[in-house]
């Protein structure tokens, strides 16, 4: 997969921490040329250090997914410093956590015009621009909170239940014209932002680590290899479609019994 990825063009937003940092460094030690892109200079210009240390060139530019302006922009600076874009992961996000009936229409608001439309001004945008050529591959960054219920996070789950169906849309309504667009779906991630709920009191780490089957956090760094198959042309005949990276969260439907992960037992039981 390194070879194929060899001289592409790639642009990935919310490059300047977590998962789009660590694929936006992994993407220049596969052989891309990388846009990052995000709201803060300096952790930008951080991590476009780190990629340049595979060889690549690297470029920064701060934009806003909630703005139209901003993204137009985004896509034209992209295409005019690398040559022509191929490749966009779109990280970009907030995190929203509140009991649903204190969850304002404005807060609501607010998490969907990040999460949610701005991904798809992003994806529309890098669309065009791949339409244009007939040809490049779209990885949007999903969560486990678009496919069941995580209380207290409504806002953030119907955000990204709405990134997977447009994910879906996009990857029919663009496969016969040489666009793919396919969605990540990360487990719960050691990040920053995972970090603060942690310390904040809002997450409770132990319980996370017991019911996640392979018993602890990911590292964002092993997003890469699921981020760079999408991307590659092995996954040349992939449109549509949510790849789950949970260490087998969704598949672990029973957490009652002696048989399962460290013997079983529902989070926070003991084993029996």
């Amino acid at each position: 997969m390194s070879a194929e990825l060899a001289g592409r063009r790639a642009l990935v937003t919310g490059a300047g921490s977590g998962i789009g940092r660590a694929i936006a460094i992994g993407l220049g030690q596969v052989g891309a040329s990388v846009v990052l892109a995000g709201r803060r200079a300096e952790p930008l210009e951080q991590a476009a250090v780190s990629v340049r240390e595979g060889g690549v060139e690297a470029h920064t530019v701060t934009a806003d997914v909630r703005s139209q302006d901003d993204v137009r922009s985004l896509i034209a600076t992209t295409r005019e410093r690398l040559g022509g874009l191929d490749a966009l992961v779109h990280a970009a996000g907030v995190h929203s956590l509140a009991r649903s009936v204190e969850l304002t229409d404005e807060e609501l608001g607010a998490v969907l015009d990040s999460n949610l439309i701005g991904a798809f001004r992003v994806v529309r945008e890098a669309g065009r621009a791949m339409l244009d050529e007939r040809g490049g591959s779209v990885v949007t960054i999903a969560s486990l909170a678009a496919l069941g219920g995580f209380p207290g996070r409504a806002a953030y789950a119907i955000s990204k239940a709405g990134v997977v169906s447009l994910t879906q849309t996009l990857g029919v309504e663009w496969a016969d014209r040489g666009v793919r667009v396919n969605a990540l779906v990360p487990g719960f991630i050691h990040t920053p932002m995972s970090d603060s709920l942690v310390e904040g009191g809002a997450l409770d780490l132990e319980a996370l680590e017991r019911r996640t089957p392979m018993g602890r956090r990911a590292e964002p760094e092993e997003m890469v290899g699921p981020a760079v198959f999408l991307l590659s042309d092995a996954a040349g005949f992939i449109t549509g479609q949510c790849l789950v990276a949970d260490g087998g969260w969704s598949a672990w439907m029973s957490p009652i019994d002696e048989y399962g992960p460290r013997g079983g037992g529902a989070p926070g039981a003991e084993a029996p």
